[in-house]
């Protein structure tokens, strides 16, 4: 009997893990840059942004991509509770949001593309974006996060960013494609897996 439960325990814990894999699978890294200019340190402490104007879209991702941060050793958390409208804002309150939190990055996703051109940052300059992420992020609902986008046989991709609130400095900028599903948690999930496993790879947080 007691073999038996063993056994038992033993395929549930497979069939957990190959669920946890079939979730990451389905989500993966078209592109992931980092700043040549950056030579900061890791960031141990960030305030993930979601940009969207369905506020439970919103908490849904934010509290879930926080979840999957702090199991990395990241101390993270959401931007809903100090900025619960983010669609769009002030860049001025935004920016005194993420002083007032002490974190030394932000972690932002903004823009939803149904089959998005992969090679879309090729062309891509960190300077540009380096001193304007309160006005990128608070420029409206053009980019909204929304991971039902589109058809689910079409992929969606989501771009991030990250961003180092000492230097002021963009320090990766990065897009995930995955299949759009009404079970936003399950779509942060695959989208935080593909995401974390980059930025620790490339030593940034």
């Amino acid at each position: 009997m007691r073999e038996r439960a063993r056994s038992s325990g033993l395929a549930c814990g497979i069939l957990f893990a190959v669920m946890l894999l079939a979730s990451c699978a389905s989500t993966s890294m078209v592109s992931s840059k980092r700043n040549p200019a950056y030579s900061g340190p890791e960031l141990k402490r960030l305030m993930v942004i979601g940009v969207s104007a369905d506020a439970r879209v919103r908490h849904a991702f934010e509290d879930a991509f926080v979840a999957k941060l702090r199991a990395a050793g990241v101390d993270a958390q959401p931007s809903y509770p100090v900025l619960p409208e983010i669609n769009p804002v002030d860049p001025a309150k935004l920016r005194k949001a993420v002083q007032a939190a002490v974190v030394d990055g932000v972690l932002a996703a903004k823009l939803v593309k149904v089959e998005r051109d992969p090679n879309g940052l090729e062309g891509f300059s960190f300077e540009n974006r380096t001193a304007e992420f309160y006005e990128y992020y608070a420029s409206g609902s053009d980019g909204s996060f929304d991971p039902s986008s589109g058809d689910t046989s079409n992929l969606i991709t989501i771009h991030f960013d990250l961003y180092s609130v000492a230097g002021s400095q963009l320090v990766w900028s990065g897009d995930a494609a995955t299949y759009p599903s009404t079970d936003v948690k399950n779509v942060t999930d695959g989208l935080a897996y593909a995401v974390i496993r980059s930025l620790k790879e490339q030593k940034l947080i």
